[in-house]
């Protein structure tokens, strides 16, 4: 099976082979990797695919192959694995600032990834670290962050915290710390999060207590947050799903009952066909069978739509009124009603009467932006 649909978030026919040589069973990741090799230029590898390169070694080596190509991956992989321990220093550092607050932590992403299922730091590259907090401690949290050196990269505002769900920070040296108070961008409302945090498991990361995500809300959160258009095509969901769904232990049966509460039922439904068909994942057949009886709403279709490519010109503003509608319940008539005041705080207005000004300042500074670029 290749790629769904024209979303970077699905892989390339390469990619494709990549991911199934480095995450397969034996006998299909010898297929893909006979049908790799005379296509594999490490040099002309775009930085997406090289990033699964680490896997890739392993999967091979573990299957007796030997080759050239794998001396190379061995060095991507160490510069990785000493990336990933100093920036895993550092958050086991935010770790314990929190602690000394009295802040819960949820490690988030890559770095749980990497402390749960990946165990080796080598196999996982990352560019920053994910944490959550309780919603309600948000203020606590960026205050500790920021007396220990953090400084966030927007104002975190009143209005800011309530229409976001998360927001980056950045030390001296550059690295970057994203602090959560709501886990999903799609899912911030007050107490959203109340079953994530009571379902999850104690870790020790550092040296310190933490939480991460069970092995299904993991799965979900992996899937949900994969399958959207970025910047840099996001393929890595694919490999981060595989490795959990390899580890065992997910109750399926609430996986469906959050896509359907969460209304993730058409994103869940498709990112796990493709798995079970391009990767050969083992999604056993009735949860297939349950998330293709539930009907997925207006709005999943619609948050599809716009997810699926880049929106030069409107910027943000199809996935704000995605959220809001979300914030809404789903119900379309509150939400279109809703929305100038939404956008209000999104723009860190002073008035909702500012809010066409903005909106038409933001349209001119994109086409603009978009003309210079030609």
């Amino acid at each position: 099976m290749s790629a769904p649909g024209p979303a970077n978030y699905w892989p390339t026919e390469l990619q494709l082979l990549i991911l199934r040589a480095a995450l397969c069973p034996p006998e299909a990741a010898m297929t893909a990797w006979l049908s790799l090799r005379g296509r594999l230029d490490l040099d002309s590898l775009d930085l997406v695919s090289q990033r699964l390169l680490p896997l890739l070694r392993r999967n091979l080596r573990e299957l007796g192959v030997e080759d050239p190509v794998l001396a190379r991956c061995k060095g991507i992989h160490r510069y990785h694995w000493l990336r990933n321990q100093m920036l895993f220093r550092r958050a086991g550092a935010v770790l314990g600032e929190l602690a000394a607050a009295g802040v819960d932590t949820l490690l988030l992403k890559g770095a749980a990834l990497v402390a749960r299922y990946y165990r080796d730091p080598g196999l996982r590259p990352m560019d920053d670290f994910d944490v959550a907090v309780p919603t309600g401690a948000a203020v606590e949290a960026a205050t500790a962050l920021e007396r220990s050196g953090w400084s966030p990269v927007y104002p975190i505002t009143p209005s800011f915290r309530r229409v976001r769900h998360a927001a980056p920070f950045r030390d001296a040296a550059g690295r970057y710390c994203d602090l959560h108070w709501y886990v999903l961008e799609e899912c911030s409302r007050s107490e959203t999060d109340a079953d994530l945090w009571s379902d999850s498991d104690v870790l020790e990361f550092q040296g310190l207590r933490t939480r991460i995500l069970s092995p299904a809300d993991q799965l979900l959160h992996v899937c949900v947050h994969g399958a959207r258009w970025a910047p840099e095509a996001g393929i890595r969901w694919v490999a981060d799903a595989m490795v959990i769904i390899g580890a065992g232990g997910i109750d399926w049966r609430r996986l469906v009952h959050q896509a359907a509460k969460r209304r993730f039922v058409l994103r869940m439904r498709e990112t796990l066909e493709f798995l079970r068909t391009a990767m050969a994942a083992s999604v056993p057949d009735p949860v297939m069978i349950d998330l293709g009886e539930r009907a997925e709403t207006r709005l999943e279709r619609f948050e599809r739509r716009i997810q699926s490519r880049e929106h030069r010109l409107l910027g943000r503003l199809p996935l704000d009124w995605c959220h809001h509608w979300r914030a809404c319940d789903g119900a379309l008539f509150p939400a279109a009603m809703t929305f100038a005041r939404y956008l209000q705080h999104a723009w860190e207005l002073g008035a909702l009467r500012d809010v066409p000004r903005g909106a038409l300042a933001r349209a001119v500074r994109r086409v603009r932006d978009r003309a210079g670029s030609r």
